[in-house]
């Protein structure tokens, strides 16, 4: 996970993790959140402690596949993920300490 002191740091802003796909399908799901997470765990063959980008992108693959509630959360992470990875190309180019 990145945190708010590493260096991959863009214009003060943190890439989407695991851990916000998690937490956005326990909103998005209430009460069904928890077996909703599990179902996509197995569906990406994941642990749920992974940290890495590819897990982020295995999950978000599976919620595209699993229900429009989940699919619409699966569009916000990847608009997010998308943003950050252009802003953090850009960052250097610009020079900026923001």
């Amino acid at each position: 996970m990145t945190t708010p002191d590493s260096p991959d740091r863009a214009y003060d802003l943190l890439p989407p993790t695991l851990a916000d796909a998690r937490d956005a399908i326990h909103r998005a799901h209430g009460d069904a959140g928890g077996s909703t997470w599990a179902r996509l765990l197995t569906i990406a063959d994941l642990t749920g402690t992974e940290t890495d980008r590819s897990a982020l992108l295995r999950i978000l693959e599976a919620m595209i596949h699993l229900d429009p509630v989940s699919q619409l959360c699966a569009q916000a992470l990847h608009i997010r993920l998308t943003s950050y990875t252009h802003l953090a190309a850009a960052h250097p180019a610009t020079r900026s300490t923001a």
